[in-house]
């Protein structure tokens, strides 16, 4: 039995809902690192120290004293706060599209997610859990990285297919 179909909502069954689900937590911790990585090398780029993102999502937990820290208990709980939304959201995004088949809708719908929650987390979720988040944050760099987190998602459950060998003549 595949689910029931009620209009154009599929009802999933718990077989198929656990691997969407672990592969978009798989792929939203990847794209968690990527959009770090792109993160930490526009700081640098910009001349500050590498710490200074995970700093501003651990003053979340540790107040503006993470601002002027260097790296601290508030940069690995930082780290660990954004590894754990992306892997959150790659979750949900693993729920919802994890039927879709073909590549590049999946990676265009993924930017689309990513690019989504650039402005819903600006918007409603720092405002009402850390203001200095979108304060300090570079822009331009944020943006960025979140359409790449969002391409990211969209390379979900990609299985690797090995390459067909050909058999050694005269070996076996």
């Amino acid at each position: 039995m595949q689910g029931n179909v009620v209009g154009r909502i599929i009802w999933l069954e718990f077989k198929r809902a656990v691997p969407r689900l672990l592969s978009g937590l798989e792929a939203g911790v990847f794209g968690g690192m990527a959009m770090l990585a792109l993160l930490v090398s526009g700081t640098l780029w910009r001349g500050y120290p590498w710490w200074m993102p995970y700093n501003l999502l651990g003053s979340t937990f540790y107040g503006v004293r993470a601002l002027s820290a260097g790296p601290s208990q508030a940069t690995l709980a930082g780290g660990a706060l954004h590894i754990f939304m992306t892997g959150s959201i790659g979750a949900a995004f693993g729920l919802v599209c994890g039927g879709i088949r073909r590549r590049h809708r999946l990676v265009l719908l993924g930017t689309l997610v990513g690019l989504i929650w650039h402005g819903l987390a600006d918007a409603l979720l720092w405002h009402q859990i850390n203001p200095l988040i979108p304060l300090y944050s570079a822009q331009p760099a944020t943006l960025f990285s979140r359409a790449l987190f969002g391409a990211c998602l969209g390379y979900m459950g990609q299985e690797l297919s090995p390459t067909p060998q050909k058999p050694i003549k005269g070996m076996g």
